[in-house]
Parts: structure tokens; sequence; C-alpha cells
């Protein structure tokens, strides 16, 4: 059983410890996302952005790698009444939807974990419609406070392991690289600050 699957149960207290900075991330994927749009959540874990998307979408496709973060996000979307929201054991990698299949697609806290995050990058790009946006708010993790620096130090101890630690600077270098689209970026500060990046397809 990989970190995440092992960590699930835990997951939602954790989010706890950095909850300003969730909470801004949720208020601003409900705002990006247009009325009676389709979305499409990779790495969803316990769904979080996907019900900030399902306020306004008609459609949400939850995803993640991990079975146990499904099953925790399924049980809250029933106890919060969560009706238009689906979910799916899917790899970022490789998305079964065909090209341009999607409004909006979000791949939250995920692109510092992965070893190639441009290739995760390129296959959410080819299932969003042309004009469609691509939400990726990531943890920034190389510029530490003390109290965030102790909390990723307890983390990395029970097997969360980044791959990049991005600054907000390389960041959004990283994605304007790409060549994708339009990149736009802001920084939520707080216990463990967040980038949030939107790419609008071109």
């Amino acid at each position: 059983m990989d970190f995440w699957s092992k960590f699930a149960k835990y997951y939602d207290v954790t989010e706890k410890l950095n909850g300003s900075v969730y909470r801004e991330m949720c208020d601003l994927t409900t705002i990006l996302t247009p009325f009676h749009s389709s979305v499409l959540e990779c790495a969803g874990g316990t769904g979080e952005l996907s019900f900030a998307a399902a306020k306004k979408a008609d459609s949400v496709l939850c995803t993640d790698n991990s079975e146990n973060m499904l099953n925790i996000a399924r049980q809250k979307a029933e106890k919060q009444g969560v009706c238009n929201v689906d979910f799916a054991r899917a790899n970022i990698f490789h998305i079964e939807q065909p090209n341009e299949s999607f409004d909006v697609v979000i791949a939250g806290n995920i692109l510092h974990l992965l070893k190639k995050p441009e290739n995760a990058v390129k296959e959410l790009y080819r299932v969003t419609k042309t004009g469609g946006k691509i939400l990726l708010p990531t943890f920034m993790t190389s510029e530490n406070t003390k109290i965030s620096g102790a909390l990723l130090g307890a983390y990395k101890k029970l097997g969360f392991e980044p791959c990049t630690e991005f600054s907000p600077r390389s960041y959004v270098y990283f994605l304007k690289g790409l060549n994708l689209g339009d990149v736009k970026a802001k920084l939520i500060k707080g216990t463990i600050p967040c980038c949030y990046a939107v790419i609008i397809k071109q």
C-alpha cells in the first residue's frame, strides 16, 4: 500500500492544519468554474476541490489513484448531499477520456510530487476544451518557515516525498515553459503557501 492509501484517513485532518490556504483554494476553484460546465479533477484526494467546482458545474468527475481516498470522498459527497460528482480511479498520466472532453480540468497539489510533471500537465491539456481552464494549485515547499518546515518534516517521516521543491517564481516559469497557453497565478499565503496557477487553453 502506497503512502497516500495509508494516509487517506488522516488527509482531512492535515488539511485543517493549513486551513486558510485550503479554504481560499476551494473559494478560487468555485469562482473559476463556469456555470453549467463539465469538470475533471485528477489526484482529487478526498474531493474538496471537486465539491467546490460542483457548486457551479453541471457535472464533475473526481479521480484519484488511491481507492482509499476515493472511498472517503464518496462518503463525504453522500453526507453533504452532493449529487453531481462521480468518482473513478485513474492515472493522471493516462486519462481515458478523449481530447477536449472538459471545460475545466483540475489537478491540485500533485505536480510537486511527480517525477515528470510536464507530462501530466500535457495530458491535462489534451482533455481540456479549447478556451477551457486548467487549474493547478500547488504547494510551495522551497521557502519554509519554522512551522511549515516542521510540518513538512513530519510528513516526510511518514513517507511524503516531493520530487520538486517549487517556489512561486520557479513554478510559473515551469508552466510558461510548456507553451500550452496563457498562465496566470496567485500566491495564497499560509502555513504552507500555495501558488494557484491557471492555464487558459488556446
